[in-house]
């Protein structure tokens, strides 16, 4: 035992030897990326210019933050992105720098549906006339020169409008280009947009989605304009409608900065500070809590309507019209044989795009057919285990059928089925945690919020895997108080 310890920690001395004898690496060209683990965030320009490159080894990421963790945990030697999303702050917090910069600018601009070009045009008539005016250079020399990180509060256009909604699908949520503080949007593309706004008389609507699903949700009507660093290449003009560009940005490479000193706070103090700039600053809770509203009425309406439709759907198979039996079958066969997340964006995307339909009702209605699917099934197994034999003697001693059935076998079949029962809720419960793909801020999407604003992972993660627990806990805890108790005898 004594010889296994020695080694452990001799082997954790010299991978932390080796670690502070590693340098930090300089970038002179993008030909130096030869040979680096490079990442990226997926379905970015980024991402295009780097996939065809078979000298590197590239991995794609979803969110801003995730990219900076896998920086940060040594999972990549080189990350690329936008050259103002990490300001000078965030960069001194966690040890990164900017090795170099990207020959190539990508003109930025905000994208709409091709067949609906007023917007479009608005916006660029609006931009023209800020850039004469000087206050496009103003709100530019603000928000991407760091300025921002220098002030308490943030000053934005507000305005009274009565008109239709502008929906907005925002793909990030950091700073400078569009972030949420307290409820309240900033950055510059929203202030962009709000002008877009007070032109028009018409206020914003903004949801935060996922690029793939920001180009979705203009495509099918779902959202008028898409923000969020949107770069304009050729290829996306030929399916969408872009403003004129407000920014040329170029591509930064971060490096871990392993030459800059860090102060050692100590694990505790550490902590302390992450909880508080996590939760505490910004009343970043708040996400929390209307995240977990979110969650549990997701969950707790789409098991009541999945119950139901169960019932129905168990009757199905006990029909006597082949008919019947044969949907049932098919139907318990596709619900079992699809993911989850690709039936819901079928739902919002191609089944009620434009019925006006809110997200979370969508979301409820998605998972209420999968979950009928399993009650179904939950119905057939309880229930025919009750011998046959329980029915016949309740008929004999004068019950009628519906008192056989709602005193005799109904408690039966109820204590077999309700573990069944309760491991089905549990898996729609976690399995809401997908919802944030239709724009819906619930649990899981709230911790992705506090991360894209501090770029910490663990607290974020660490409070909502706590509280997936204790909601599991409880509802396996209620489950249990409501289970009928078998009469001893």
């Amino acid at each position: 035992m004594n010889k296994a310890l020695i080694g452990f920690f001799s082997a954790l001395a010299l991978v932390s030897c080796a670690e502070s004898q590693k340098k930090t690496i300089e970038l002179h060209s993008e030909a130096d990326l030869a040979g680096l683990r490079v990442a990226t965030t997926a379905g970015t320009c980024y991402d295009m210019e780097l996939s065809p490159r078979k000298d590197i080894i590239l991995d794609l990421f979803n969110t801003d933050g995730d990219l900076l963790q896998t920086l940060l945990n040594d999972k990549s030697d080189v990350i690329v992105n936008d050259e103002v999303l990490y300001n000078a702050n965030v960069r001194k917090e966690n040890g990164i720098k900017i090795a170099m910069l990207g020959e190539q600018g990508f003109p930025t601009g905000f994208l709409f549906n091709k067949a609906d070009d007023v917007l479009a045009r608005t916006l660029t008539a609006v931009q023209q006339r800020m850039k004469q005016d000087g206050s496009l250079q103003r709100l530019k020399d603000f928000w991407l020169t760091d300025r921002y990180t220098e002030v308490d509060t943030f000053p934005h256009l507000t305005y009274e409008a009565t008109g239709k909604p502008i929906r907005v699908a925002t793909c990030t949520m950091t700073a400078p280009l569009s972030f949420m503080v307290e409820g309240e949007w900033y950055g510059i593309e929203i202030e962009l947009l709000r002008e877009l706004g007070k032109e028009l008389n018409r206020p914003l609507d903004i949801q935060l989605y996922s690029a793939g699903s920001g180009f979705l949700a203009v495509k099918t009507g779902m959202a008028d304009v898409m923000s969020g660093c949107i770069f304009i290449t050729p290829e996306r003009e030929q399916d969408y409608q872009f403003s004129a560009p407000y920014h040329e940005f170029h591509p930064a490479y971060f490096v871990k900065d392993r030459e800059a000193s860090r102060k050692d706070e100590g694990f505790f103090a550490s902590f302390k500070n992450n909880l508080k700039r996590n939760l505490v600053t910004e009343k970043r809770w708040k996400y929390i809590t209307d995240g977990l509203w979110e969650t549990l009425k997701i969950s707790f309406f789409s098991i009541l309507l999945g119950s139901v439709l169960g019932v129905g759907l168990y009757a199905m198979t006990r029909s006597r019209r082949r008919g019947m039996r044969s949907f049932a079958r098919f139907y318990n066969g596709f619900m079992a044989g699809i993911p989850e997340l690709v039936l819901l964006l079928i739902m919002f995307y191609v089944v009620f795009p434009k019925t006006g339909i809110p997200s979370d009702v969508v979301a409820i209605i998605t998972f209420a057919l999968f979950f009928a699917s399993g009650a179904s099934d939950i119905y057939k197994t309880s229930l025919d285990a009750i011998p046959h034999g329980q029915t016949e003697a309740g008929l004999a001693l004068g019950f009628t059928r519906a008192q056989t059935i709602f005193h005799i076998v109904l408690p039966q079949a109820v204590r077999r089925g309700l573990p069944l029962y309760k491991g089905q809720c549990v898996s729609l419960l976690k399995g809401t945690s997908i919802v944030g793909y239709i724009a819906i801020q619930d649990l899981t999407r709230a911790g992705d919020i506090i991360r894209s604003r501090t770029f910490d992972a663990v607290v974020p993660l660490m409070v909502i895997t706590v509280i997936y627990f204790l909601l599991v806990w409880l509802f396996g805890l209620l489950i249990q108080l409501a289970s009928p108790k078998q009469k001893v005898l």
